[in-house]
């Protein structure tokens, strides 16, 4: 008792929870077996469900949960499903940055829809260095389909490169076996891509993450890389942006122009420009 006592004092502090006074304290037992309950430290006779929010209940339960769980002898996979349901930006971040500490001893296997928490779990497990597998679940008509991969709105650059580089493949051949108008229908969505991969790239390599969005935090320590930002990159930027807006779907070209189409050749260019800018800033700053 006296371990899960001060253990669970200890994952409160890990996850910050020091706005309320609450402990754990036995509650009889049968056969054996000791029960324990949470209660206000300063008022044990009020019963937390009629004080705590949904998020504070949910945060002190896997609190408790963790500090049961550091009493056993085994270090078995933990699974949680959606540990941040109800549960604001500031809570989400702490719970993340935990389960990864967790998962340096034991494998943590997490179910979440929430894109904000995704961000902190992968972001945490890169600053700590712990090894992290995906699983994207998602109904295709009447079947579930799984992919290892992230959703396109949750990569990092590398990762959106890699994507467009596959739907090129495949567009290619598509204007090599099928046609041109399949051909232009597949490449205006990797246009389309593409101009969001930029603008992941603004973000994540010329701004070196100081801000991003679904992060509440600006990382201020960052700031001292961007002083090499050169008119050669904000160009680079504009240049890409605006070829990829030309033939994105959602504006309406002109009846005068009469520009063709870009060829595959061209469009491998463009992702290839990308891919190139990104390189030599990273280069630079490493």
């Amino acid at each position: 008792t006296d371990r899960l006592h001060d253990t669970f004092k200890g994952e409160l502090a890990k996850i910050r929870f020091d706005h309320l006074a609450v402990e754990v304290r036995p509650a009889g037992g049968t056969k054996g077996a000791l029960f324990h309950r949470l209660v206000f430290l300063n008022a044990p006779s009020v019963a937390l469900t009629e004080v705590l929010s949904e998020g504070e209940s949910r945060t002190l339960s896997l609190a408790a949960f963790l500090a049961e769980l550091s009493t056993a002898t085994y270090d078995s996979a933990i699974i949680f499903d959606d540990p941040v349901s109800s549960l604001d930006h500031t809570w989400s971040e702490k719970i993340a940055d935990r389960l990864v500490a967790e998962a340096k001893a034991r494998q943590v296997i997490v179910f979440t829809h929430d894109l904000v928490f995704l961000h902190f779990l992968v972001h945490a497990c890169e600053r700590e260095e712990v090894h992290c597998d995906h699983q994207y679940v998602r109904r295709d008509g009447q079947a579930g389909v799984c992919s290892p991969d992230l959703p396109w709105f949750a990569m990092r650059i590398k990762e959106r490169i890699g994507v467009l580089r596959n739907r090129w493949q495949g567009a290619n051949k598509i204007r090599q076996t099928v046609s041109q108008a399949d051909y232009e229908r597949d490449a205006c969505e990797i246009y389309g891509l593409l101009r969001e991969a930029w603008e992941q790239a603004v973000v994540e390599i010329l701004l070196n993450d100081v801000v991003e969005r679904y992060r509440p935090s600006i990382e201020t320590q960052k700031v001292k890389h961007l002083h090499d930002i050169t008119e050669a990159d904000c160009k680079s930027v504009e240049v890409g942006m605006s070829e990829c807006s030309r033939w994105i779907r959602g504006h309406d070209k002109p009846v005068a122009d009469g520009t063709p189409f870009p060829e595959p050749s061209e469009l491998q260019k463009q992702i290839d420009s990308l891919d190139v800018w990104v390189r030599e800033i990273r280069k630079r700053r490493n």
